[in-house]
């Protein structure tokens, strides 16, 4: 009786650990995806890879080093993906001409959340407007 005792504590450290048990094993938070930035126009497009039917639920955008309390945010934006690109219009979000920015956004999936509670996907992207154009760089993950 002694040895199970010493044993008791066991049992009990996946309850403590956080670890869910069972199905569940390999669905897990998955680290945020990079975007490709590209400019079209006025607009500012992010590629999602695999767009299936996620559409934005929300979106922070931002000029670089600019601390989170002034970030501009947006829940539920009036945007969609369309052809595996989402695209910013300067009605939603009016971007200078040049600078550094950063931009996160969450994507979800109507059918996913029918059979799972893993039904969302975030994206990070940082770059830089310049002549015309968005060329990605980099920048540390606390900035976002």
């Amino acid at each position: 009786m002694k040895t199970c005792a010493k044993f008791i504590p066991f049992l009990f450290l996946p309850l403590l650990s956080g670890c869910p048990m069972g199905d569940r094993l390999d669905q897990r938070y998955k680290p945020a995806e990079t975007a490709v930035v590209e400019l079209k126009g006025d607009q500012v497009c992010f590629d999602i890879p695999g767009p299936e039917d996620y559409q934005p639920v929300f979106i922070k955008l931002s000029p670089r080093n600019t601390p989170n309390k002034e970030r501009w945010y947006q829940q539920y934006p009036r945007l969609s993906v369309k052809n595996g690109e989402m695209c910013v219009p300067p009605r939603v979000y009016k971007f200078p001409d040049k600078g550094q920015f950063v931009a996160s956004f969450t994507l979800a999936s109507k059918d996913k959340a029918k059979t799972t509670e893993f039904n969302t996907r975030r994206f990070d992207a940082a770059f830089e407007i310049k002549e015309g154009r968005a060329i990605a760089i980099q920048v540390d993950k606390n900035e976002f």
